[in-house]
Order: C-alpha cells, then sequence, then structure tokens
C-alpha cells in the first residue's frame, strides 16, 4: 500500500471518476464534523485528517455510494490491483492513520530538538547583541528607585544626612489597584505586549507609584530595559532583545516621544506591541504633554505626532491624582514611623507628593527672593519658566539664561556689578531641603558627567510657572536672547508659534526663519507658505527645500490656496511637486475636491499620480473608485499592483476580493500571507464578507481561523455570533479568552446582547467577569442600557456594585442618575468623594450642579475646576450671579478669569470697557488677552492690529516677510 496521502488521492479520483463526485463534499463535511472544503482538501491529499474517526465516517460514506452502484469489486486504477473494497477498508485506513501520527510524532519530536538547538543559537545571539548596547536590559530586582527616576523625598528630620535618598513610606490610593490589576494581567503567561501610561502633573507621584506597582506585581524573572534616551530605545529595539519577559521602563515618556526622534519611537514601539508577549511598556506622562502629543491635526497641516497618537490611543491610562484626601487616616497611620510623611502632614495640605518632593518650598525660593542674588536669580529661574512655557523642551544655555535675564530686571537691579550672573546662578541652583534644586544638571546621555554649559529646570517650576504667568508675554531680552543663542529647531519652531499666537508676528517670523536656517522643515513649510503672498518664487523655493527635508505642509498649503479658489490645473502642478519628493497627501486632497464637485475623471487621473509616486493608499482608493463604477477587472489589477509591491493593507483587501468571487483556497493563502506580515487585518476582512453574507457557519470557520491566527477581536467577534445562535457554553469559552486578551469592551457588547435578549442574569454575571479583571465597562454600560429602558433601580444596582469595586468612573454616573431622577442631595456627595479622588470630570459635575442648586461651595468648586482647565464654569457662575441680581459678585468672578489669563473673559470685559467710552482700558485689556496665547482668539484680535505687537504690547510699524527672511539670510 503507498502512503496515505497517495491513497487518499486514489480515494478523491474514485470519487470523481466512478462516483460522479457524489457525496458531496459538504455532505462529507457535515459527516466529519469540519468546516466545508476540508473534506476535500482530505481528498486531494493535500492535508492530513485529525479525526481518524471523521475520516473513517467519509470513507464509510464513499464505500456506501459505491456499494449501492456495485463497484465494490471493480480495480482501481493504477493502484497494483487492489479492488474499490480493498482501498475503502477501515482496517487499512486505521493502520494507515497510526502509521502516518508515528510518523508525524518522530517528525515533531526531531523539529523539538531541532528548535532547542536553534533556541540555544538565538539566545547566544541575543547575549552578544545585548552586550553591544549602551542601556541593556536588567533583571527587574537589581533596579533602585532612584535609579528609576523616583523622587527624593524631604527628609524629615534634621539629623537625616544631606546626601541620603529618602524615600517615604508609600501609602497606597484607589488609582494603585488599577494600575497593580493592568500590570498583573500583563505579566501573566501567553498575555499580549501593552502600554501603561501613568499620568499626572509634577510631583503626584507618577514614578513612584509605577515603581511600587512594578515591584508588587512583576514576577523576579523579568528583566527591565530602561533605555537614557530616545537613541538608546531605538538601539534597543533595533537589536531585537527586548524579548517576552521584559519591562520596557519609559519615565517622562514625553522625553522620548515628543522630540525629534519621536515619530520613529513611537513607530518602532507599534511594532514591538503587534508581536509576543507578556511584553508591559510602563511609561509616565504629564497631561499636558499628553494632549500636546495626541491632538488632532487640523485639515492640511503637517501631522508631526501621528505614529505617537497612535500609539497612546492603545494604551490603558491609570490617572494619579493631586490629593491624598481620601486616604488621610491611611497617611496618619504611616507617619506614625516615617518623619518625611509626619513633616508633610504637618503643613496641613492634602498634596502630599508635592510636599515631600519640596515643590512648595521651591516656589517659595522663587517667589520670595532674599538680597540681590536672589532678586537676579529669581529672573533666570522666570526666563527659564517661559521657555518652557512656551514649548522648549531641551536644555537651556547660560548664555541664552543670562541675556533672557536682563528683562525681567528693572533698571535699579541692572545697575550691577559683572559679577551678578555667578551670584544669581548660585541663588538658583540652592539645594532645597537637600532634595532639588530651582536650575538643575543636565546629565550627559552617553557617558558620565554632566552637560557642560547648560541647565534645566525642576518639573514642579514649569508647571508652576504654566499655572500663573499663562497670561504674561515675555519681555523684548527674551525673544532676543532665543533668537541669538538657541540652536534646536524644535525649540526655535516652537517658540515661534507661540509668539505668533500672542500677536508677536515679527518676532514668530524671525524665529521660523531662524528655525528654517537650523534645518526645520515645518519652519520652512511655515515660512514659505508666508512668503508666497509676497513673493510666490521665493515661497515655492522654500516649500520645495522643505519637501526635500520631508516636511510637505509648504507646498500643500500652497497648493490648497490655488485648489480653495477652483484653479486645480494650478493646485495641480504644486501637488506634483511634492509628490515628485515623495509627499503625496495634496493630490489625495484634490481629488476628494474634485470628486465632490463630480470630476470624477480628474479625481482618478489625481490618484493614478499618487500611485505612481508610491502611495498605495491612493491606488486602493483608485481601485474602490472603480469597482463602484463596475470596473471590476481595473479595481482588481489595482489592488493586485499595491499587493505586489508589498503594501499589506492591499494584500487583505486582494484577499477579500477573492472570498468575494468564491475563492475560499486563494483568499486564505493570501491572509497567510498577510499573518506572515504580522497583521490579522486579512484574516478580519474575510470573516466581513462571509458574515456580510449571512453565511454564519462559514463567518464561525473563518473567525476561528482568524483568532487561531492571533487577532483577539475575532474571538469576540466569534463569541457574538455563537451567543446570538444560542449556543452559551461555546460562547463562554470564547469570551473567557477574549477577556485574558483584554477585549473587555467587546465582551461588554455581548453582556448587552444577554441583557437585550432577556438573560439578564447572564448579562450580569458576564459583567462581574469583566470587573474580576479590574475594568468596570460592563458593568456601565449595562446600567446605562437599564437606564435608557426606563428601569433606573436596577441601574442603580449595578453602579453600586461597581461603585464597591472601586470604579471612580461608575461614581460619576451614578450621581448622574441621582440628577437626572431630580435627587441632587444624593448626587452631591458622590461627586464630592470623586472630586476628591483627583476625578476632574466629577469636579466639573459637582462645580456645575451646585451651581444650579446655588450650594456654598459653588465659587469654590468653580474656582477649581477653572484650575483644571474649565474656565466656563466660573463663566457660567458668573452668568448666574448677574441674574439674581449681584452685579458686585459677577464682575468679581470675570475680573478673577481674566487675572488668570482666560482670554475670552479679558475680550468681554474689552469690549464693556469700549461700550463705556474707556478706549485705554479696552486697548490695555485686548493687549492682555493678547498676551495669553489663546488660538481661539488670535484670529480676531489680528483684526486689530494688521501687523501685530511689539512685545511690549505697542503696535508694530509695517513689516514684511521678505524683508525678515532677506536680514535672516
Amino acid at each position: 500500500m503507498g502512503d496515505i496521502f497517495g491513497d487518499l488521492k486514489q480515494v478523491g479520483a474514485l470519487k470523481r471518476e466512478l462516483l460522479s463526485g457524489q457525496p458531496s463534499d459538504r455532505r462529507l463535511a457535515r459527516l466529519a464534523g469540519v468546516s466545508h472544503g476540508t473534506a476535500g482538501r482530505w481528498l486531494e491529499g493535500a492535508q492530513f485528517p485529525q479525526d481518524r474517526h471523521g475520516l473513517i465516517r467519509v470513507l464509510d460514506a464513499i464505500r456506501a455510494e459505491a456499494a449501492a452502484r456495485g463497484l465494490l469489486d471493480c480495480h482501481v486504477v493504477g493502484n497494483s490491483g487492489d479492488t474499490v473494497a480493498q482501498l475503502l477498508d477501515a482496517e487499512r485506513w486505521n493502520t494507515a492513520f497510526e502509521a502516518e501520527r508515528e510518523r508525524r510524532a518522530q517528525e515533531s519530536r526531531a523539529d523539538a530538538e531541532r528548535q532547542q538547538a536553534r533556541s540555544a543559537i538565538e539566545r547566544e545571539a541575543v547575549r552578544a547583541r545585548l552586550s553591544t548596547l549602551s542601556d541593556p536590559p536588567r533583571p527587574m530586582r537589581a533596579w533602585s528607585a532612584r535609579r528609576l527616576g523616583v523622587h527624593p523625598a524631604i527628609p524629615g528630620h534634621p539629623d537625616t544626612p544631606a546626601s541620603g535618598f529618602v524615600l517615604p513610606r508609600y501609602v497606597p490610593r484607589p488609582h494603585d489597584a488599577e494600575l497593580r490589576s493592568w500590570l498583573s494581567a500583563a505579566t501573566a503567561d501567553g498575555a499580549a505586549p501593552c502600554l501603561v501610561i501613568v499620568e499626572g502633573g509634577s510631583c503626584t507621584g507618577k514614578s513612584r507609584t509605577a515603581f511600587e506597582a512594578v515591584r508588587a506585581v512583576v514576577p523576579d524573572d523579568f528583566d527591565l530595559f530602561f533605555p537614557a534616551d530616545p537613541a538608546g530605545l531605538l538601539e534597543g529595539l533595533a537589536a531585537d532583545v527586548l524579548r517576552p519577559g521584559t519591562v520596557l521602563w519609559l519615565d517622562e515618556a514625553q522625553d522620548y516621544l515628543g522630540g525629534p526622534e519621536g515619530e520613529a519611537v513611537a513607530s518602532a514601539l507599534l511594532r514591538r506591541l503587534d508581536r509576543d508577549g507578556p511584553f508591559p511598556v510602563v511609561a509616565t506622562l504629564w497631561p499636558d504633554h499628553r494632549a500636546a502629543l495626541t491632538a488632532p491635526v487640523p485639515f492640511g497641516q503637517h501631522d508631526s505626532h501621528r505614529q505617537a497618537r497612535t500609539l497612546l490611543a492603545q494604551a490603558q491610562r491609570v490617572v494619579v491624582p493631586r490629593s491624598f484626601a481620601g486616604t488621610l487616616e491611611a497617611v496618619r497611620d504611616a507617619a506614625g514611623d516615617d518623619p518625611a510623611l509626619a513633616d508633610a502632614l504637618r503643613t496641613g495640605t492634602f498634596e502630599l507628593t508635592q510636599t515631600l518632593a519640596a515643590g512648595p518650598d521651591l516656589v517659595d525660593h522663587y517667589e520670595n527672593p532674599y538680597g540681590p542674588a536672589g532678586v537676579h536669580g529669581r529672573a533666570l529661574m522666570r526666563a527659564a519658566m517661559d521657555a518652557h512655557r512656551l514649548g522648549v523642551t531641551g536644555p537651556l544655555p547660560l548664555t541664552f539664561l543670562e541675556e533672557a535675564a536682563v528683562g525681567y530686571l528693572d533698571a535699579a537691579d541692572r545697575a550691577v556689578g559683572p559679577d551678578w550672573f555667578t551670584h544669581a546662578l548660585a541663588y538658583a541652583r540652592t539645594d532645597i531641603k537637600h532634595t532639588t534644586r530651582a536650575l538643575q544638571d543636565v546629565p550627559r546621555t552617553s557617558s558620565m558627567g554632566v552637560e557642560p554649559g547648560v541647565l534645566r529646570l525642576a518639573d514642579y517650576l514649569a508647571q508652576h510657572g504654566r499655572r500663573v504667568h499663562r497670561a504674561d508675554c515675555p519681555p523684548r531680552s527674551f525673544w532676543e536672547a532665543a533668537h541669538r543663542r538657541l540652536t534646536q529647531p524644535d525649540d526655535l519652531a516652537a517658540l515661534a508659534s507661540a509668539a505668533h499666537r500672542r500677536l508677536r508676528k515679527r518676532w514668530a517670523s524671525r524665529l521660523w526663519f531662524r528655525a528654517a536656517e537650523f534645518g526645520s522643515g515645518p519652519a520652512m513649510s511655515e515660512c514659505a507658505r508666508r512668503l508666497w503672498s509676497e513673493d510666490r518664487n521665493a515661497g515655492e523655493r522654500l516649500a520645495r527645500k522643505a519637501a526635500g527635508r520631508g516636511d510637505f505642509v509648504g507646498l500643500y498649503s500652497l497648493a490648497f490656496i490655488p485648489e480653495h479658489t477652483g484653479d486645480y490645473a494650478e493646485a495641480e502642478r504644486i501637488s506634483l511637486l511634492a509628490a515628485a519628493e515623495g509627499g503625496t497627501f495634496g493630490l489625495r486632497r484634490l481629488s476628494e475636491r474634485r470628486l465632490s464637485t463630480g470630476d470624477t475623471a480628474g479625481a482618478e487621473r489625481n490618484l493614478r499620480q499618487a500611485g505612481e509616486a508610491g502611495d498605495m493608499e491612493a491606488l486602493l482608493l483608485l481601485a474602490g473608485l472603480r469597482w463602484e463604477a463596475g470596473d471590476q477587472n481595473e479595481a482588481e489589477r489595482l489592488v493586485t499592483q499595491a499587493a505586489e509591491a508589498g503594501d499589506v493593507e492591499a494584500l487583505a483587501q486582494l484577499a477579500s476580493l477573492r472570498m468575494l468571487k468564491g475563492d475560499r483556497d486563494q483568499a486564505e493563502q493570501l491572509a497567510d500571507r498577510v499573518l506572515r506580515r504580522g497583521s490579522t487585518r486579512a484574516w478580519s476582512l474575510l470573516g466581513e464578507v462571509v458574515e456580510q453574507r449571512g453565511e454564519l457557519d462559514e463567518a464561525r470557520s473563518v473567525l476561528r481561523q482568524a483568532a487561531a491566527a492571533g487577532d483577539d477581536a475575532a474571538l469576540a467577534r466569534l463569541a457574538w455570533i455563537v451567543e446570538g445562535r444560542g449556543e452559551h457554553d461555546e460562547a463562554a469559552q470564547l469570551l473567557e479568552q477574549a477577556l485574558q486578551a483584554g477585549h473587555a469592551y467587546a465582551v461588554a457588547s455581548v453582556a448587552l446582547l444577554r441583557d437585550r435578549t432577556g438573560d439578564a442574569q447572564g448579562a450580569e454575571l458576564l459583567a462581574q467577569q469583566i470587573a474580576d479583571r479590574g475594568d468596570y465597562i460592563g458593568y456601565l454600560r449595562l446600567a446605562e442600557a437599564r437606564e435608557h429602558a426606563d428601569d433606573p433601580a436596577s441601574a442603580v444596582a449595578l453602579l453600586e456594585t461597581a461603585v464597591e469595586g472601586g470604579s471612580l468612573t461608575a461614581l460619576v454616573q451614578l450621581a448622574r442618575t441621582y440628577e437626572k431622577a431630580g435627587d441632587n442631595e444624593a448626587a452631591l456627595p458622590l461627586l464630592r468623594q470623586a472630586a476628591a479622588a483627583g476625578l476632574g470630570e466629577a469636579l466639573v459635575s459637582l462645580a456645575l450642579l451646585s451651581i444650579r442648586t446655588d450650594h456654598d461651595e459653588a465659587e469654590e468648586m468653580a474656582g477649581r475646576a477653572a484650575d483644571i482647565g474649565f474656565p466656563e464654569v466660573l463663566l457660567a457662575l458668573a452668568d448666574r450671579r448677574e441674574q439674581a441680581g449681584d452685579q458686585d459678585a459677577a464682575e468679581r468672578i470675570r475680573r478673577r478669569l481674566d487675572g488668570e489669563g482666560h482670554a475670552d473673559t479679558t475680550i468681554a470685559l474689552a469690549m464693556c470697557a469700549a461700550r463705556e467710552g474707556n478706549r485705554e482700558e479696552a486697548a490695555r485689556l485686548l493687549v492682555r488677552a493678547a498676551d495669553s496665547g489663546d488660538e481661539t482668539c488670535t484670529v480676531t484680535l489680528a483684526r486689530v492690529w494688521e501687523h501685530g505687537l511689539e512685545p511690549d504690547g505697542s503696535p508694530s510699524g509695517p513689516w514684511t516677510w521678505t524683508e525678515e527672511g532677506s536680514s535672516e539670510a
């Protein structure tokens, strides 16, 4: 007898030639309990049957068909004289099956031995690569709090040595449980890689929170990788040494994601997160840095943080509150034998981490200087605060601080000897409580020691400056020093943008030209866009130079102007200039504009031009247009062209086209090609195709393959289909797998499905399973659904369960449920509790409810809401006071907002002064509004001063971009 695959082919030939294809492959698949097509692949000798009993049932059915036709005694062609009966004999196949299985087992053992050998070689290769790294990973327990960037605390006792690293006892708060839950799941066997962001302001304890969580949860056999800078991180990722079982530690993540290498870092991290885990990335981040990195980009503008925004969108975010208000009893207990905590408690503040890090003492050192050196040192600190407030991220040269400080001093303070800067610097570098300094050394990135000639500002003072000086515009000396002494193009461009928002237009132009001189593509594009209205040739030359450096915003902007006026030929000419350098967005945008006007032919031409320049997305868009036009052959050709160029999305789309045409084998082969490229996108598309056709059995089969390929979302979708068909046991198994993969939201959707179909108990069981993993999304969504279904009592019960588990979001949702029911008194204490725990949305809701119900705390809460970025709450209170006839209170609140730099309020006060005939006061207030740098007001104020303002607030005289550009050259 031949090998089992040869015999299977003989059976397949028998079925085709003597039995007219009967029984059908579909019937055989049902008998074997396999998906349609699998039985056919068995009989082609292309796939080994995993289930012997299923194979025997298939052969028995074929034997029965042969018997019915009287063919059992016929000889099989080319089979050594065997009859049909002999070929289909069950005992023969049992023997052959066992022989093949044993052969495969032997191969598996040999493969395992080869794999062990390969693993040993790989381990040796990894060790070799590790030896070349600047910052190699080290065992978890080899890292100290100090080495991982945890801020030391005040000694709390006069006998504590000045050089000691003080780490007070740690007092957990509610966010700690949330963080540890995420890390526990992320370090479990088989867990997918994940990014956890620990977010909070300066000195709120972000690094300490992350350190304690890692030390408590991460297994001892894990390694930890802490790169010193973006270059070190890229080096480690490129060397492929961050294996499963490694923690990546990114303290102050903005330093890795916000600089010139930020996009390369984010892109490399995204690729690593798509690979094997467990691999938790633990990062700390300030809220304002997160907002800057994730802010949406206006249409057509350069997207400098696209990869970073994509990366942060998939992060698990844990917010560290400023206050210990809800855990003071635990702090008092811990302070019994901890001098540092006891010292912090004696201050009476709830913001203990700031006190422990000597933050308030830093502010006092800045706000209340003593002696001439103190006054001059304060000017240095103020210049540094303004630089960081306006966007400088790098170290500050001493020459910049020295020149900039002059404008912060009056004439008497400037009348000093030549050694004033030495004494001022000593004051600004005074050791505060043996813990910190206002101006600090900058460590070298690649060797021991500190960088000469530069300093950095303490984080707490940088945050203080953003808060108290938000409405101030720096003096002329600041802008001159920045123009002369700063050399980092990103810092110069950031200051240029800040100057422009404050209507210091001439200084903005100088700084943009200076940034362009140092190689900033975005600055070149900005200058080109401004120059174009004065000198088209000069503007276009500079835009093309920027495109050569990878920034296409200038050319895109120049193309948009004629495009907006309908001069599509000129827009196409400029867009083609960008495409020649690799920037095809302008052509794609132009195609959208042409489509909106009905010019399909022009749109297709632009997409084809973009495709010829290497834009595979444009080819796919063009393929979509051709498909809609009925030209399916051309559509498929375009998709195939993009796929052959290696575009993963095109390969996935091609797989879905093959599936639409019924060529499942080819579709699955393409899906496997995409999978080998590290993406499960094609399998997901195949599942969508068959599900939309209503072929749920086929959908289940494809989704199972997608899940096996690593598409965790397919698990949840498969569970949804199975649940909808009433197969609850199988659904439960799938949902458990989905939860382990981190798809809590998808599992919550299945809980809603159960609830809608009347299985309230099953829905709540799923919500509890999700909550057991530290996520209360199931309870929150169920409560919302019950409330919409006019069942508030059930919604309240669900939210109370989530609140008992520690969910602050549920606390706020429960309060809002009471509000809707008109029970404001029940809502107030819940919102107070959530606000005390540091939840910003709770504070805003509490303030608004206090205003509506006229509680005594209304102004205090509204003020706190304004402090965290919601001044409109205070404005609402001012309106309420005015409506109640209390004009003085309304005026006082609006003056407060004006004093804190809220431009909308300042402009409103200016308009009021103008109506009253006080033009001088109106002008002063408008300058104050400009000083705040509020982008929403910049356009309005620009109409007042055509040429902008000088640093002192006086109107600028006429000037041109061409003149400023020439002076820079």
